[in-house]
């Protein structure tokens, strides 16, 4: 079990609702972090990779989705590619 945090000022329900309808990877929200972090637990069969980008590219499928600034990470990151 792994956890994401996804920060964005905008479409938080939307993103919370296309992540949690997620088969495989499973997503479940744990809490907000701050007003606009949220986290999710992510059960996943390893065969996603690495999940903070799988849950960007989930997102940016979106049609509002290209058009959205946000920032996810695995959980204990400070920028994208670092080691956790």
């Amino acid at each position: 079990m792994a956890k994401v945090n996804v920060n964005s000022a905008l479409k938080r329900d939307d993103i919370r609702k296309v992540l949690e309808s997620q088969e495989c990877p499973k997503y479940t929200f744990v809490k907000m972090l701050g007003p606009m972090e949220m986290q999710f637990e992510v059960e996943d069969d390893g065969t996603h990779g690495d999940l903070a980008n799988y849950t960007k590219s989930l997102i940016k499928k979106q049609p509002w989705g290209a058009a959205l600034f946000m920032r996810v990470l695995n959980d204990g990151q400070a920028f994208t590619g670092q080691n956790i």
